[in-house]
């Protein structure tokens, strides 16, 4: 059975007084109709009206020759004030990078606050029921729209207004519509005949919830969505036993309807376009833009195509859309891109080439080619101080981080300069040679040099030429999104029948005796283990059971399965002993919590944005992946390093509490959520703490750890620190026993070192420097004989050549001197093409720029001349080629 939007909303729609028809329609006289353009069924007051009030067939008509000015802070009061008052409950946002949902990265709508993952079902966690909360969402589908239709946004406020579990408590549709119809008229001023309320349906994108929903519209502008979800499907259609009212009201809708502006940009960002205005030299023409405000809402150019943009300036003289119009939205764009901006990183977002990043880099280097486009040289971080006043009356903490994110866009200019220096003789190469650009091919510049279709597009239009490009790129991006964990394959062991394994690992056992529930081959079920799985970067414990020696452990759907060495004599029902290394499973413990030490030391030390982005802990080390905008410095590791081991040196004590996941999260924030979401109602909390109580670290793990203990974890040590894609830094340590394995490797390789150089333990430095200068010194020495070698050679060979003659000579010595003898003949005389080879047979072959000649295809065609038998291996192009003659052994 399959399911779609448009046969669901059918389907409410024969049966409208169950799914749509409230007490308020009754009450004040609503008349149900159906849009003759689109078709949907709507509910107004209005007897003559025969359009539903969407803005692709109404145009809008809420704009006033006089805007009024309207205050996002004073806005949020009275809309708090009047929930409030009507037993809401009023909450903070939540972050914009959404940690406890590890299938979606951005929060992209208010209800997203409250959904969690339970074994791959949706489940609720609120802190109140009903509430309303101002949460800023972010969304990239539109980016196009952006600055044009007067009403996109990349980010936005849901005002979202939810009740949950009903019908044990909260309320349903009824009370919905009548809270959302006296805020409407009574509040925001809409007229009662412009109102209208069309039926449409919500659905999750696979639809396992779905329910009716009714939009509402005033003067050919949404301002909100009521949806009501009271259905599942797993196969078939269900009804929800807890119902949910998920209404999101479009903040910055209602500002811009209560306010009349020609765009919803003049109204939430008024002040940063006085600034950018005046940067950018313009002097807006409300009057001229006017014309097109109207028809603005019917705009879509989500297709690429730009065809509604040429009916504007149908309506306008182009002249004075690209003099005029053009800048307005250049303006409307900054402002908006800049205050997502704002959002994503004060949450813990960094622009980069990969997943969520990838959005926030597009949406930066729009801003620096808008404001190279006009040469304004705008202050980006003025404009972010405005969004950043303006919105603390709503959001206490925003614009904390403003010199963070200056360095932040400092560095992405200097990266973008340099992306597009190296990038355009790439571009001109595949222009030219008019190579098709698919989107396999744009993911792979995109990922090797940072090249985005929009500058593909640029060098195009510089060479007039008309270039088309699929953008589906995008979706392969998302699909190799942040660091692919290397999943192993699943142990092969069917666990249908086998009842979960009790965790005696997490008592901290290593000795224990178990039931045998099945064996397949070397694989092992037990109805208890002392044995942790893989699983959260720490790998698994070994040991033995029954006297046989245990390779690794996993766990597949709550049921632990050992892979043994071979295959036991042991048989279901039997009981055997387990016993595990302890020493193995003491070093991985010490590695795990010097994990969250060092997590938490990166965020002190970077900044609140160094998330754990992954993390592995092994036997002799262990490393933790974390995100940063840039290459950590020695000094900054030298100071993460000494912060944990400051804290280790005066004590930690490491606990371990469950917690019901509504209590981890209000004590500790969503930083528990290092990596990912943890699907699980209870979760297990890990908490290092100083000897005097003070709380360090706090995160939501299932690995083990040193519990309980004082310290216990020694001497921590960075060994090495690696960028392992853009924007995130894996650091590699040590720490307890394999810190002293490691420094006692390093005192091995420093005493064979002296060894071999001849010198005293305590001198190695200053002798291996001595020795290193000499080298240096005889390296220029024969440098410098090479080249003599090289400056003679050329001149000899060339005595003997003929104007357009090929010279092919084999040469007693090194790769580079063939090279720079067989580069001089070139250069000297440029219709001749030379190759020279060694006793090695290592080639080298440079056509001349007149002669006329490919020199790898001429290698190619005689290398069985130079070496019966032989193959080019190498590579090369028509001008030079360059590798070694091998025996063909076909």
């Amino acid at each position: 059975m399959e399911l779609n939007k448009d046969e669901l909303r059918r389907n409410f729609s024969k049966d409208f007084r169950r799914y749509y028809s409230v007490e308020t329609f009754k009450n004040e006289g609503f008349e149900r109709k159906q849009c003759v353009a689109c078709k949907k069924f709507f509910w107004t007051l209005d007897s003559n009206r025969g359009l539903c009030g969407d803005p692709s067939h109404e145009p809008y008509s809420f704009i006033k020759k006089r805007q009024r000015d309207v205050e996002y802070g004073e806005l949020w009061n009275v809309f708090s004030s009047f929930f409030k008052s009507r037993g809401h409950a009023v909450i903070g946002k939540y972050p914009v990078v959404s940690r406890w949902r590890k299938d979606l990265y951005y929060t992209i709508a208010s209800i997203q606050d409250f959904q969690r993952i339970e074994n791959g079902r949706m489940a609720f966690e609120y802190p109140a029921n009903p509430l309303i909360v101002p949460q800023i969402c972010l969304r990239f589908n539109d980016i196009s729209n952006v600055g044009i239709t007067g009403r996109h946004m990349t980010s936005f406020m849901m005002a979202g207004q939810h009740s949950f579990d009903y019908p044990r408590q909260g309320y349903w549709k009824d009370e919905t519509i009548e809270l959302n119809f006296d805020f409407l008229v009574n509040k925001l001023g809409v007229g009662r005949q412009d109102l209208t309320y069309v039926e449409d349906v919500w659905a999750m994108g696979d639809f396992s919830e779905f329910g009716p929903c009714l939009e509402s519209f005033s003067n050919g502008l949404e301002l909100v969505n009521s949806v009501f979800t009271e259905f599942e499907f797993d196969g078939q259609v269900k009804e929800i036993g807890s119902k949910v009212v998920d209404v999101g009201w479009g903040f910055e809708r209602l500002m811009w309807f209560h306010s009349g502006a020609q765009t919803a940009y003049d109204t939430v960002f008024r002040k940063q376009l006085e600034y950018i205005h005046n940067q950018l030299g313009i002097r807006p023409d409300q009057s001229l833009y006017a014309k097109i405000a109207g028809i603005s809402g019917n705009i879509d150019l989500s297709e690429g195509d730009g065809r509604q943009l040429k009916e504007l300036t149908g309506i306008i003289d182009k002249k004075d859309y690209d003099e005029i119009i053009k800048p307005m939205q250049a303006s409307y764009i900054i402002s908006d891109h800049l205050r997502t901006l704002l959002f994503a990183i004060a949450d813990g977002a960094l622009p980069s080439n990969i997943g969520g990043g990838y959005n926030l880099r597009v949406l930066l280097r729009r801003v620096f080619d808008i404001d190279a486009d006009y040469g304004a040289g705008i202050d980006l971080m003025k404009v972010m101080e405005l969004h950043a006043r303006e919105l603390r009356e709503v959001y206490k903490d925003i614009g904390q981080d403003l010199d963070e994110i200056s360095r932040i866009f400092e560095i992405e200019k200097e990266r973008y300069a340099n992306t597009k220096k190296a990038s355009v003789k790439i571009i001109n190469a595949l222009i030219d040679k008019k190579e098709s650009i698919t989107p396999r091919k744009l993911k792979t510049l995109y990922e090797s040099h940072g090249i985005t279709p929009s500058f593909i597009q640029a060098i195009a239009k510089e060479k007039n030429i008309g270039l088309e490009i699929d953008d589906s790129y995008m979706e392969l991006l998302k699909n190799d999104f942040v660091e692919k964990q290397e999943r192993k394959q699943g142990i092969g062991m069917d666990t249908e029948g086998i009842p979960k394994t009790e965790k005696l690992y997490y008592e901290f056992r290593s000795v224990a005796e178990a039931e045998v529930l099945r064996v397949n081959k070397n694989l092992v079920a037990l109805d208890r283990t002392v044995f942790y799985p893989e699983g959260g970067g720490q790998e698994s414990d070994i040991g033995t059971i029954g006297g046989i020696a245990v390779k690794g452990a996993q766990a597949v759907g709550g049921v632990v399965i050992h892979e043994l060495e071979r295959a036991p004599e042991f048989k279901k029902g039997e009981r055997v002993s387990c016993i595990v290394d302890q020493d193995r499973r003491s070093r991985l413990m010490a590695h795990h919590t010097a994990t969250h030490l060092i997590s938490n030391a990166c965020r002190e030390i970077l900044g609140k944005h160094a998330w754990q982005e992954g993390s592995l802990k092994t036997y002799s080390k262990a490393h933790i992946d974390v995100s940063h905008y840039q290459k950590i410095t020695g000094d900054e590791i030298r100071r993460i390093e000494k912060t944990v081991n400051d804290r280790i040196t005066k004590g930690i004590k490491v606990g371990m509490e469950e917690l019901e996941r509504k209590e981890a999260e209000k004590r500790f924030g969503f930083a528990i959520y290092q990596g990912h979401g943890v699907p699980s109602k209870k979760l297990r909390i890990i908490e290092i703490k100083d000897l005097d109580g003070n709380v360090i670290d706090a995160e939501a793990c299932g690995g083990l750890h040193l519990i309980g203990r004082e310290s216990g974890i020694g001497l921590v040590k960075v060994i090495r620190v690696l960028k392992i894609h853009d924007g995130v830094n894996r650091i590699e340590f040590v720490a307890g026993l394999a810190t002293l394995d490691y420094f006692n490797n390093m005192q091995a390789q420093a005493q064979d070192t002296a060894k071999a150089i001849n010198s005293d333990f305590d001198k190695v430095y200053s002798k291996a420097v001595q020795q290193f200068n000499e080298v240096k010194e005889c390296r220029k020495d024969i440098e410098a004989v090479s080249n003599d070698l090289a400056e003679y050679m050329s001149d000899d060979l060339l005595s003997r050549a003929k104007e357009g003659d090929i010279l092919i000579k084999k040469l007693d010595c090194s790769r580079k001197t063939l090279r720079d003898i067989t580069i001089k003949i070139a250069e000297r005389n440029p219709e001749i093409l030379a190759l020279s080879y060694n006793s090695n047979f290592e080639i080298v072959c440079i056509a001349g720029r007149n002669s006329k000649k490919s020199a790898i295809e001429f290698v190619r065609e005689n290398s069985v001349g130079i070496l019966e038998n032989s193959v080019f291996a190498g590579g090369g192009s028509d001008r030079i080629c360059e590798g070694v003659l091998k025996r063909d052994s076909t």
